[in-house]
């Protein structure tokens, strides 16, 4: 079974800012570094046709997981990203990303829809979480869900402050 959410957030940049840092491995490596309590890696990045692709390896402390998929687990969890950011097409730009949790029953995936209004950006999240675990995984799905959705929330906040500082 899967679980659809949806989340948008904020970023208080023009959607060029938000497009220039989300095709910049020094913006990726800052959040690779600060997202998450324990510090992930960027472990591939490529410019594409006006976009790019990044693959993230994060890790996910117990901590700030669900209560639910905590009591599963005894560590913390590894994350495999693919963001793929398309090119900017005047305010607006398509993303997806997938996430693998690596020795767990757990993936997500989405689109993004990426677009500004003069000074503002928004990141409109479409995802699907699956937890193919029999009996569990139905309750579990929409816990993860949220707590994508508190992921989304602090990476958009992060975003903002390199942008002020950066570009």
């Amino acid at each position: 079974m899967t679980t659809r959410s949806e989340n948008t957030v904020t970023i208080n940049q023009p959607a060029s800012k938000v497009h220039a840092a989300l095709t910049n491995a020094d913006y990726w490596a800052h959040i690779a570094a600060t997202l998450s309590p324990e510090p992930g890696e960027v472990h591939e990045f490529s410019l594409t046709d006006g976009g790019a692709e990044v693959v993230l390896y994060e890790v996910l402390p117990l901590d700030i997981l669900p209560e639910a998929v905590r009591a599963m687990i005894s560590q913390a969890l590894k994350v495999k990203r693919v963001v793929t950011v398309g090119a900017l097409d005047g305010e607006s730009a398509s993303l997806s990303y997938t996430a693998d949790v690596k020795g767990t029953p757990v993936d997500f995936k989405g689109d993004i829809a990426l677009s500004g209004a003069g000074d503002s950006t928004s990141l409109s999240y479409s995802n699907e979480v699956s937890v193919n675990i029999p009996f569990m995984g139905p309750a579990i799905e929409p816990k993860v869900a949220d707590a994508l959705g508190e992921l989304f929330a602090n990476e958009a906040a992060l975003t903002d402050a390199w942008i002020a500082a950066n570009l």
